[in-house]
């Protein structure tokens, strides 16, 4: 049987489709555990207060695993949104997708840290580092995407180019640096500020 030949573009192509599923598999696992951020106490169940009063207790776990969980989202949603313009890869493009899933593997250790330290700014500055951190590699990548025309399956008019680079700029990255500063006011607003990051994008079109 002879042996199948791998020529330059077929090396390239299997580069794409693995940094794909790699970003898919750690987005996947990243979303799941941040659930388990939440903790029930073992001795819950002999608790006499009842499941209401346990609920109002965590809720601002909840709302910050609520919080996570769209950023994420959100952040894979993008990701997607820039890799469709690929046709085929390259190893400058895998390292960039890794440079991009270290901070979102952080989501759930940085979500569970500020339900545990709701009252300290120190918690909320960073909580923002890291989304700023993604937002970079997210610039990274869509920078890299449109200064290498011979990956992509079609043009990107210089329009777009700017268009995204500063939809990205403002969000996640702008939303985090005012949200800090806002947690030494008031760790609820803070908190409720980092909202406006998958509400942005989720007022806007697609890259395109």
């Amino acid at each position: 049987m002879p042996k199948e030949v791998l020529t330059p573009n077929s090396t390239e192509r299997f580069s794409l489709d693995r940094c794909k599923a790699m970003a898919d598999a750690v987005f996947a696992i990243v979303m799941t555990l941040l659930v388990l951020g939440i903790d029930i106490p073992p001795d819950h169940r002999f608790s006499e207060q009842g499941l209401i009063v346990f609920l109002e207790r965590i809720g601002f776990d909840r709302f910050i695993y609520g919080v996570s969980f769209w950023l994420a989202g959100t952040y894979w949603i993008l990701l997607v949104a820039i890799m469709s313009y690929f046709r085929q890869g390259s190893r400058a493009l895998v390292w960039l997708n890794m440079l991009l899933l270290f901070p979102v593997t952080l989501l759930p250790f940085i979500t569970e840290l500020k339900g545990a330290y709701r009252h300290e700014a120190l918690v909320t500055l960073l909580f923002g580092v890291v989304q700023i951190l993604i937002g970079l590699a997210l610039i990274a990548l869509w920078r890299y995407a449109v200064s290498h025309p011979q990956l992509l399956d079609r043009t990107v008019e210089e329009i777009i180019r700017r268009k995204v680079t500063r939809r990205l700029f403002v969000s996640p990255i702008i939303i985090s640096v005012i949200a800090v500063p806002l947690s030494f006011l008031s760790m609820q607003l803070s908190s409720l500020f980092f909202v406006s990051i998958p509400l942005y994008h989720l007022s806007l079109r697609a890259f395109e």
